[in-house]
């Protein structure tokens, strides 16, 4: 299991660590800012175009060869990274990086859905969710420690390094999914749309949505708001913000996941990210941003772990990995289009109608996902 937090917190810091360095690549291939930071927008695409082929492939050949194949492809990515002549490779290496990270997602949900009960099952989503939020508070320590050593190179190096030696420990533990169960778990229970795998998709997809527009979407709009009111110095201690929000929030989340069932976990998380996005849009500034960035952190905690745990249960077990990947890939392509449509608003000044839509959009969210898991316990 070791081996399967580190392969995601490594996606994750490969993620976050480009950011902090787009300065130094601008300066070092002589060309804008905007030209590199395409490369962000292709590592998101190529994620989001990915996680079909590799929920399939996990679903088709089992976990283990999923997630080697994947990180083998991302390491090659990440060293060619390392050694980008040019900004035009570097958008073709981030797609592909983004893309074998992508097997990360419907990997690991595979092989957490051999656990049992469901309690134990989202506390080891909320242990991942743990790691990935230090991920992204490291990777910005990286990042500055190799800029002040000279070059943004090795930072890419270290990443590529890191993911080898996590697929030699996959490769000699080999660990298995349980064999798909025809029968129903002890703690499955049918959701409005079992049986019928139209409607299951359907769900699965549109929350996948729903729940990137704001859980994914908000917080990325949150350093843009900061930028456009004079408060550029702080964008970098809003991420942080989040991250600490979820890492924190995780902590506590895998205590009450024992005693709460997935209605309250959620309901907990939707009103959470309500408060964050009106508090928002209400009482615009600084300070206000840091609390709602932790808000946010919190909500993601509960619903998206919550999420995780029961909604791949919609389909039967051989078609659970492409649920968990259909999700995650629904939820980034949602999240690029709402900050890519509202990062105009925020320029011409209009912060307290996209947060205020922001906070209703969570309310919808939050009280769809009561109604889908109105039948788990």
């Amino acid at each position: 299991m070791s081996a399967l937090r580190w392969a995601a917190a490594l996606g994750n810091a490969d993620w976050h660590l480009a950011a902090p360095l787009l300065a130094a690549l601008a300066t070092a291939w002589h060309t804008d800012i905007g030209t590199v930071t395409t490369g962000l927008a292709a590592y998101s695409l190529g994620q989001g175009l990915a996680l079909p082929l590799w929920g399939w492939l996990a679903d088709r050949y089992g976990p283990g060869r999923s997630l080697r194949t994947g990180l083998l492809v991302a390491a090659a990515a990440s060293v060619g990274s390392a050694l980008c002549p040019g900004p035009a490779w570097w958008i073709v290496l981030r797609t592909a990086a983004g893309a074998g990270f992508a097997t990360v997602t419907p990997s690991v949900s595979l092989y957490y859905e051999s656990l049992r009960p469901a309690q134990t099952r989202q506390r080891a989503f909320a242990t991942l969710t743990t790691v990935t939020a230090a991920s992204a508070i490291a990777s910005p320590v990286l990042a500055d420690t190799v800029l002040r050593c000279g070059s943004w190179r090795p930072a890419f190096a270290v990443i590529a390094v890191l993911t080898a030696v996590t697929v030699c420990r996959i490769q000699a533990a080999r660990p298995g999914p349980a064999p798909p169960r025809r029968d129903r778990a002890p703690d499955e229970v049918p959701g409005p749309a079992t049986g019928r795998p139209v409607a299951a998709y359907a769900t699965v997809l549109g929350l996948g949505a729903a729940e990137g527009a704001v859980m994914l979407g908000l917080p990325a709009l949150l350093a843009p708001a900061l930028a456009t009111t004079g408060g550029q110095a702080s964008t970098s201690a809003v991420l942080v913000s989040y991250a600490l929000g979820v890492l924190s929030s995780t902590f506590v989340l895998r205590r009450h996941a024992r005693v709460w069932g997935p209605r309250k976990l959620l309901a907990t998380g939707g009103s959470t990210g309500v408060a964050g996005a009106l508090l928002a849009a209400l009482v615009p500034g600084t300070a206000v941003l840091m609390v709602c960035a932790a808000l946010l952190g919190t909500a993601w905690s509960y619903l998206h772990t919550t999420l995780q745990t029961w909604l791949p249960r919609l389909l039967p077990a051989p078609a659970r990995a492409r649920a968990a990947s259909l999700f995650s890939a629904s939820a980034i392509l949602a999240s690029s289009a709402t900050v890519a449509m509202t990062t105009s608003l925020l320029e011409d000044g209009r912060h307290a109608t996209v947060f205020a839509a922001g906070g209703v959009l969570c309310a919808a969210l939050t009280c769809w996902t009561l109604y889908v898991a109105r039948r788990w316990r």
